[in-house]
């Protein structure tokens, strides 16, 4: 006798996606764009056809308008830790 049960089934884990370098949603990183530096909250993680991975950041400092990032641009990383 099998039990069947009433509640619906959860939905999948979904991994989240992470660059080249590690670096996913959740992370604070430190960027250096044309030579300014600031850090950032990482928001979104894309890869591009080519292969290349572009972030979507929020910066952490109001005054700078960047909201877009290449992993190349990143100088460290604050990896968000696991729960």
């Amino acid at each position: 006798m099998t039990q069947t049960s009433l509640l619906p089934a959860p939905p999948p884990a979904r991994a989240a996606r992470r660059s080249s370098k590690g670096i996913g949603p959740g992370d604070i990183v430190e960027v250096d764009k044309k030579g300014r530096r600031f850090h950032a909250l990482v928001v979104e993680v894309d890869q591009a056809e080519s292969g290349r991975f572009h972030l979507g950041v929020r910066p952490l400092d109001s005054r700078v308008t960047y909201r877009q990032a290449t992993v190349r641009e990143v100088v460290a990383v604050w990896r968000r830790a696991g729960r």
